[in-house]
């Protein structure tokens, strides 16, 4: 059964808290990163139509700090509070950005946009509008247009904030994404196989294609924690791309340091928040949490069981789970290390629990269909394979265990070879899952010998029977001759 050879990707956003009338914070120079982060996005002045700055009206300011203490408690209230304080104020940048961080955050994509490109036309020295956009890009997975969005920000020659944090991680994640597309095409649709002995090959990824992609993630990633050297986010992604080039050492050490900048980190507010220097509202909002591990704890336990310490990695990836109850990748590798020794229970009650969660995950569906499998609930794990057959053909993984259905546990070998040679003629199986075609036309292969085998058993039996039979009929003839 598969392990999920990833942590979560934590795409960065930008969020406007407050306007700063005494400084410009720029993107980079936050403390914490994430889709929470309290950002301040303004100095003393908006641009004007003729390109010079002038001071923000004093009633546009309060129309605007009305709307930041409606935004938590009534977002769509805030909306049309920031519009008013638009209206007063011309060219008013922060105003629209804030709409449009409203309006992503309750999934209205386009109308945040809009939002966005308007703050950006009005301030397009500001790049928290580009970072917000490209989240939302690489979340519908246009890479492509993600990046050319966020080089506008971290270009090194004409970007308006090249060592902007948030950009920055998602050009990362935008590059890690590519070499995870390059090594998932290599596999050619067929899973990794699970080991209990640890990787083979330790050290650089062999795929060259694979690892530049990888190294131009770490690029941006280690520039992203350049402007912002307690991003904890900055870190777990980190580890997992050296994890991916197959640089364990490397990628266990940075863990090692994520787990350190936590600990520092959040002693540090400890320390502000004794001292009176931060309220405890602030403490909330600026600490991280278990929460904020738990890719960590994902990551690490790829790591041990690449180093095929099977106990260790599973520890790991039950702490991530302890972390965060909704980390889909950890609860996938407990399952798939659970299905791998056998326990199709553990691994069936992990699986209703993603699918409690993404009850629309296909792969999950059919990963509980394996484990019913395990369990002899055969019955169930037919319905599944069937139903995904017949909702998505496109899927054809469905197809390949279903096959295996019939024939190891239903014993129909007949069917089954049937059932191989139309999989392995069939054009979807070769165009998504080539690696499953290639253990079909094996199993093909496998079906013959043995019913050759069989054959050949059944024609050695009949002429040993003939034989058998021909000396019992002169056993016969010569004990008639001696009467």
């Amino acid at each position: 059964m598969k392990i999920t050879r990833r942590s979560m990707l934590r795409f960065a956003s930008v969020a406007v808290a407050a306007l700063a009338f005494t400084s410009v914070v720029g993107c980079g120079g936050s403390s914490t990163s994430g889709s929470n982060s309290p950002k301040a996005a303004t100095g003393n002045s908006v641009i004007s139509s003729d390109g010079t700055r002038e001071v923000v009206k004093e009633s546009a300011v309060v129309t605007f700090e009305k709307g930041i203490s409606q935004a938590k408690s009534d977002p769509n209230g805030a909306i049309s509070t920031f519009k008013k304080a638009a209206d007063e104020q011309d060219n008013f940048a922060e105003a629209y950005y804030n709409i449009g961080l409203l309006q992503q955050q309750q999934g209205n994509n386009s109308d945040a946009r809009s939002a966005y490109e308007k703050a950006m036309k009005m301030r397009p020295d500001m790049p928290e509008p580009y970072v917000n956009i490209s989240k939302m890009l690489l979340e519908e997975g246009k890479l492509d247009e993600a990046e050319q969005i966020l080089l506008k920000v971290v270009d090194e020659k004409t970007g308006v904030d090249p060592f902007c944090a948030e950009a920055n991680l998602n050009m990362g994640m935008i590059y890690r994404l590519r070499g995870e597309a390059i090594l998932e095409k290599e596999r050619g649709g067929s899973e990794p196989k699970f080991s209990m002995e640890g990787a083979e090959n330790k050290g650089e990824i062999k795929n060259k294609d694979a690892y530049n992609m990888f190294a131009k993630a770490v690029f941006y990633v280690r520039r992203a924690l350049a402007s912002d050297s307690n991003n904890i986010y900055c870190y777990e992604n980190l580890c997992a791309i050296y994890y991916l080039m197959n640089s364990l050492e490397i990628a266990s050490l940075v863990c090692e340091q994520a787990t350190l900048k936590y600990r520092e980190y959040n002693e540090e507010l400890e320390k502000q928040k004794a001292a009176g220097r931060i309220t405890q509202e602030e403490y909330d909002r600026k600490a991280y949490t278990p929460k904020d591990l738990a890719a960590v704890y994902n990551t690490t336990g790829l790591i041990y069981l690449a180093q095929g310490d099977v106990a260790m990695g599973n520890g790991k990836f039950k702490e991530a789970v302890a972390a965060d109850p909704n980390n889909i990748q950890a609860m996938l590798n407990v399952a798939g290390i659970a299905v791998n020794v056998q326990d199709y229970q553990l691994a069936y009650d992990y699986y209703n629990k993603v699918l409690a969660l993404q009850p629309d995950n296909i792969s999950v569906y059919l990963s509980k269909g394996v484990a019913a499998r395990g369990l002899g609930k055969l019955d169930e794990a037919e319905k599944i394979y069937k139903e995904i057959m017949n909702k998505h053909p496109e899927y054809p993984q469905a197809w390949f265990n279903y096959i295996i259905l019939v024939q190891e546990y239903q014993n129909k070998i007949d069917d089954a070879r049937k059932m191989w040679t139309e999989f392995v003629a069939a054009k979807e199986p070769n165009d998504k899952i080539p690696g499953r075609v290639e253990e079909a036309k094996e199993r093909i292969k496998q079906i013959d010998a043995q019913k050759e085998a069989q054959r050949k058993a059944e024609a050695d039996a009949a002429e040993m029977e003939r034989r058998m039979k021909e000396m019992e009929e002169l056993q016969r003839k010569l004990e008639q001759e001696n009467q």
